[in-house]
């Protein structure tokens, strides 16, 4: 099971509980959510644009990769860890 495949699966529990119920479903309902949410923004992908690299995360926040960055992608393969 891939990131993405885990995030969608964090968010369907997530969308069975409440936060009106138990203190206990609430609290589980919350911390479902905020490891989805961790998980997307470090699932970073990179799309080839005619401007550059692109990198996207999971969320949806996107940039064009540095001239440093871009370097390391195409000599090394290195993703950036942060967006």
């Amino acid at each position: 099971m891939n990131d993405s495949d885990l995030t969608i699966k964090a968010r369907e529990i997530a969308r069975c509980l409440t936060y009106n119920d138990s203190k206990i479903e609430s609290e589980t309902k919350h911390i479902l959510r905020e490891m989805a949410h961790r998980i997307d923004s470090k699932d970073i992908r990179v799309h080839k644009k005619k401007d550059g690299f692109l990198l996207v995360n999971g969320i949806g926040s996107a940039r064009f990769m540095t001239f440093s960055e871009t370097l390391m992608y195409k000599f090394f393969k290195v993703i950036p860890s942060k967006i």
